[in-house]
């Protein structure tokens, strides 16, 4: 099992992740470009407490960034968060790193910040995320339709999900 570790990126690190980054076409058909400048600005705007509600940390694979991690909209009254992940390229995908990644994360939802429920979305035809989501027990609860516009006007339903996380998980 690889050795997954979730933490604040170091700026290098995190310029180090976009350097390699690579979208997934199925998600983005347009090629993602490293940029410095813009890299340092995303740096410092998701790294400098903009939102006190969202969280943004680096998955690691044995000390190396892989991912990028983020509890986002947590709501203290509900005690409820959603989370977003990205993977670095093909290399690091369909190897449990993600599915690790988003156990972590809901551990460090419920233990750190005393979320209760975690939400995550994905667009209807990322069967990839709708398989991570089923066997970590999440449970499909909207379906959104036509909510996610691609650049080719191409419209996708957004499938929202949620795990209770009083529960044991997978």
């Amino acid at each position: 099992m690889p050795n997954i570790e979730l933490r604040t990126f170091t700026e290098e690190e995190y310029h180090w992740f976009f350097m390699h980054y690579v979208s997934d076409p199925m998600m983005d058909p347009t090629p993602f470009r490293y940029n410095r400048e813009q890299i340092s600005g995303s740096y410092a705007y998701n790294h400098g407490g903009y939102r006190p509600d969202y969280v943004h940390l680096g998955v690691f694979l044995d000390g190396i960034p892989v991912g990028s991690y983020q509890l986002k909209r947590m709501d203290q009254i509900r005690k409820s968060c959603e989370f977003g992940i990205i993977l670095q390229n093909d290399s690091v995908k369909n190897r449990g790193i993600g599915s690790q990644a988003i156990l972590a994360g809901m551990d460090i939802a419920r233990d750190v910040y005393g979320m209760e429920i975690m939400l995550g979305d994905t667009m209807g035809r990322n069967k990839r995320m709708i398989h991570v989501f089923d066997k970590l027990g999440f449970q499909l609860i909207e379906t959104i339709r036509d909510s996610f516009e691609l650049p080719d006007g191409q419209k996708e339903d957004r499938l929202v999900f949620s795990k209770c996380l009083t529960e044991e998980h997978v």
